[in-house]
């Protein structure tokens, strides 16, 4: 027994009540195997992982402690507003339930 839809091609049984979601898909892997044709890929290769294709520069160890010195700053700063932000919210909503019970 043949199938259904026997001379239908794929574009043909989207319209048969798929969707836009199927078509999002096949237009995804179109563009996906046009991705080597691009011009942005051009630098990359294969072999470069650990750069994926970014030129690195040697940076000394004094500006890395630096950049380490300034990160856990902010990720400091970062907890301490979260801290305040979550106190805040738990001052509001205890005193919003208090006020209704």
């Amino acid at each position: 027994m043949k199938g259904l839809y026997p001379n239908c091609s794929i574009l043909k049984v989207i319209n048969m009540g798929f969707g836009g979601a199927t078509a999002a898909m096949i237009t995804s892997l179109k563009n996906n195997n046009r991705r080597h044709k691009r011009e942005a890929f051009d630098g990359w290769k294969p072999s470069d992982k650990k750069s994926c294709g970014i030129k690195i520069e040697p940076v000394s160890e004094e500006v890395l402690e630096q950049i380490r010195h300034k990160l856990r700053k902010q990720k400091t700063a970062l907890k301490i507003r979260w801290f305040m932000v979550m106190l805040l919210l738990t001052t509001l909503i205890s005193g919003f339930l208090f006020l209704v019970t």
